[in-house]
């Protein structure tokens, strides 16, 4: 039987496994010595289960294949995003960027389409092109793509602002999940601006009711509350400016 064989494009299309996922798909592998999922083919090339085969092969464990007979590698790619977005394990970062990338084909294909028609006649652009893309361009196409992927609409959107805006660290970290799209788009520099004269605001309003003699000849009540406001400011304004000279 030949071998599998791995395409690196088809590869980096689905997001890696966290280290304690490889570690457990790993363990469940070996303890059942047999690999219950098959490796889905293309033409003999791999697109779903490169953990599961790199395992197998390392361990000398039997495996099943599954040759799917796809038209073309353009529809090979579909079925990979396809079937990556059907799993529950994706973080929103790549069930977007999978989204994005769908849209930007199908876009593309459409263009192909026309053009043979008679239509529009520019060439396409290539996959790596429209890997990068961090725009929708209409409306309706933001609503849609987040509709099929589940998520909201004001969240693809954020994400879309970090993708664009936000530095290669900040949009890694959404990514590995280390933070969430809500937290990362509000360390974006213009969302810090917005922060921080909100901020200023509330602490002019401090400074105007704050008495002469200071926050003790206030009412008790508002006196502590003046008190723990005032200093979380100071405290948020600080961090703040750590975070966005970091970002």
């Amino acid at each position: 039987m030949q071998l599998p064989m791995i395409d690196k494009e088809f590869k980096n299309l689905i997001p890696p496994l966290l280290p304690e996922e490889r570690e457990q798909l790993e363990q469940n592998i070996l303890e059942a010595r047999k690999c219950y999922d098959p490796i889905v083919l293309w033409n003999g090339v791999i697109l779903d289960g490169h953990n599961r085969y790199e395992i197998c092969v390392k361990h000398g464990i039997e495996f099943q294949i599954v040759d799917l007979p796809l038209a073309s590698r353009e529809e090979a790619i579909f079925w990979i995003l396809d079937n990556q977005l059907s799993r529950r394990n994706l973080n929103d970062a790549a069930r977007i960027e999978m989204a994005l990338l769908k849209t930007d084909m199908l876009r593309e294909k459409a263009r192909k389409n026309q053009s043979r028609a008679g239509g529009d006649k520019k060439s396409a652009g290539s996959l790596s092109s429209l890997v990068s893309k961090p725009k929708l361009e209409s409306i309706d196409v933001r609503k849609s793509t987040a509709e099929d992927i589940g998520i909201s609409e004001g969240k693809l959107n954020n994400y879309m602002q970090i993708k664009e805006h936000g530095s290669p660290e900040l949009l890694a970290k959404v990514k590995s999940s280390e933070l969430k799209i809500g937290t990362a788009h509000r360390l974006l520099p213009k969302e810090i601006l917005k922060q921080l004269n909100q901020y200023d605001k509330m602490l002019k309003f401090i400074a105007s009711t704050k008495p002469a003699e200071g926050f003790k000849t206030a009412a008790p009540e508002v006196q502590a509350k003046l008190e723990n406001i005032d200093a979380l400011l100071c405290t948020l304004l600080e961090k703040l400016g750590d975070v966005g000279g970091k970002v």
